[in-house]
């Protein structure tokens, strides 16, 4: 933790939401400066969603 919370601090990684490490964004150079980007977000998953096999 120590060594993440350094990280935060020297404005390499952000990590806002601390219940789990896959929150943790690592920031590029240029992105240091600049307002901090938004972690993505995934598309839940449909069971019976074909279209990978099909359009693909």
């Amino acid at each position: 933790m120590s060594a993440l919370n350094g990280l935060i601090a020297a404005n390499y990684i952000t990590w806002e939401n601390k219940s789990d490490t896959d929150n943790i964004v690592i920031l590029e150079g240029w992105e240091r400066e600049s307002k901090q980007p938004k972690i993505p977000q995934a598309s839940p998953a449909r069971p019976n969603d074909l279209s990978y096999w099909t359009e693909y």
